[in-house]
């Protein structure tokens, strides 16, 4: 089978996680696998897939709409092999549409995560999200890619679409990238991501001072970049057990992972949030971590009751609640938990699966 993926994910991306291990899961299963997104030729050489660069220039909420068009003119001139199967992006859906249909090439519309951005840029994207869910509704594509039974209930309730267009493919993690390690002596917390405003991070120093006033001495890990940056940077400049990291490749960010005890979810209880399946919670759990974060959905794992290693709390309650669990814990208790920890991650948490399900989706396009 013949895959042409669509992304507006540059491979330098911390979300672009999901594209490799789901692009090179595919590969390993004997597929071709074609990635058409914004990166410049000759950078995708260590990959094991092929690729197409579509570089472009373009303002922050003009993206989408510039790849897209891009893209499709790309496309207008590709003379597609045999059982040939498309992978998109919701955000370039719309300008593809169309063309895959002319040339016809069955596709499938992933979304990783509706629209996160507040303000203006929330209010364009929505329309964007809505009309490529309608295309899938409309049965242009020939199924959907969710990430959680939660976000699969939002799309049914706000475009009506029939469940059984809807694949479910949560996010994983790779267990030998992401394994324990020699951890450090001073109990250490540690949050990995983007370090917007809106995701709660500037609640996490807090939570320290907090642990401090109760002689609980700690050390602080934050990985990533945002909007929040510098106000973290200036906390990290003030305080020796704040440390602030700029974005790091999955391996060296496997290997400071390893060294912590607490991996954090501050993103608070808001709809787009409540939708996630977070890579870091994964990734958290295959290093041995504990969780300690916001009660929601998109913070929980598919069941009623939570592992005894992930602690979630109220968000009004965070501080406090963290605080008390955290001041808890024992030496013993930690090693247990994090043996828990560790063991989940490898018997439900691995990408084979949702590798697996994305393999069906696109062998039954071509039925």
């Amino acid at each position: 089978m013949n895959i042409l993926w669509f992304t507006t994910r540059s491979m330098s991306d911390l979300c672009a996680t999901t594209v490799d291990a789901l692009g090179n899961g595919l590969v390993s299963l004997g597929h071709n696998v074609t990635l058409v997104n914004p990166d410049v030729k000759g950078s995708h050489s260590e990959f094991e897939w092929k690729h197409v660069a579509i570089p472009i220039q373009a303002i922050r909420g003009r993206k989408g709409y510039t790849l897209g068009k891009k893209m499709r003119m790309w496309l207008t001139h590709l003379t597609p092999e045999k059982k040939t199967v498309a992978i998109v992006d919701w955000r370039i859906a719309s300008a593809l549409s169309s063309t895959l249909q002319a040339k016809s090439i069955p596709w499938i519309l992933l979304d990783r995560s509706p629209p996160a951005d507040r303000g203006i840029l929330a209010r364009l994207q929505w329309p964007v999200w809505k009309k490529a869910w309608n295309l899938v509704k409309s049965s242009s594509a020939n199924a959907g890619c969710v990430v959680s039974i939660t976000h699969a209930k939002f799309v049914h309730s706000k475009i009506g679409i029939q469940t059984n267009k809807l694949v479910q493919l949560p996010a994983g993690v790779d267990v030998e990238l992401f394994r324990p390690g020699i951890r450090n002596e001073i109990l250490t917390l540690i949050y990995h991501g983007r370090l917007d405003k809106n995701r709660g991070v500037l609640s996490l120093p807090m939570l320290q001072q907090k642990l401090e006033q109760q002689d609980v001495q700690t050390k602080l890990i934050l990985i990533g970049e945002g909007d929040a940056s510098i106000g973290l940077d200036r906390i990290s400049k003030e305080k020796k057990q704040v440390e602030v990291h700029a974005s790091l490749p999955q391996e060296e960010l496997a290997k400071i992972l390893a060294t912590a005890h607490i991996g954090l979810l501050p993103m608070p209880k808001t709809e787009v949030w409540s939708l996630a399946s977070p890579l870091k919670r994964s990734e958290y759990s295959a290093c041995g971590l504990l969780i300690f974060g916001i009660d929601h959905l998109g913070h929980r794992f598919n069941h009623d009751v939570q592992p005894d290693w992930i602690q979630l709390v109220p968000q009004e309650d965070f501080h406090i609640d963290g605080t008390k669990w955290i001041k808890a814990l024992d030496e013993e208790k930690i090693l247990t938990l994090s043996h828990e920890s560790r063991l989940y991650a490898t018997e439900h948490l691995r990408w084979s699966t949702s590798v697996e399900t994305l393999e069906k989706a696109c062998l039954s396009c071509l039925n």
